[in-house]
């Protein structure tokens, strides 16, 4: 009796898929003529619709890369412009300080020979001996 009721469920179970109902598409045997043409139209629109969209999308990005492109070249003649800028400040600056430091030298030279010119001719010997450089020793 075990073994009967056990044979009826396993047959039941596996039985079960083998009586559900076939699907429409399937076992109509090949498709014919006018199913194969319909369904290259559909196919081809398919492919049409999507070969627009691809062009669509291909514009926009071009576009946006136009943009970029025109961006980045005004952002570069920007930077160039700043850089020329500031290179004609430093020039600036530096040919102040070269002035300043000309006329420095100047007033030293000239407070030099001033203070040369003063007092007797030993103390002016005597002045430029401790006027020497330290690290002038040879001379």
């Amino acid at each position: 009796m075990k073994k009967l009721l056990v044979i009826l469920s396993a047959s039941a179970f596996l039985s079960a898929p083998v009586l559900a109902e076939k699907p429409e598409w399937a076992g109509n045997g090949k498709p014919g003529e006018e199913q194969m043409a319909e369904h290259k139209a559909n196919m081809e629109k398919q492919m049409e619709d999507g070969q627009s969209e691809i062009d669509e999308k291909m514009k926009k990005n071009k576009d946006k890369a136009e943009k970029q492109v025109k961006k980045h070249k005004n952002d570069a003649e920007d930077y160039k412009d700043k850089a020329k800028e500031k290179a004609e400040q430093y020039k600036e600056k530096s040919d102040d300080e070269k002035k300043g430091l000309e006329k420095q030298k100047e007033k030293k030279a000239e407070q030099m020979k001033k203070e040369m010119d003063k007092g007797s001719e030993k103390g002016q010997q005597k002045r430029e001996e401790n006027s020497k450089k330290w690290w002038k020793f040879w001379e």
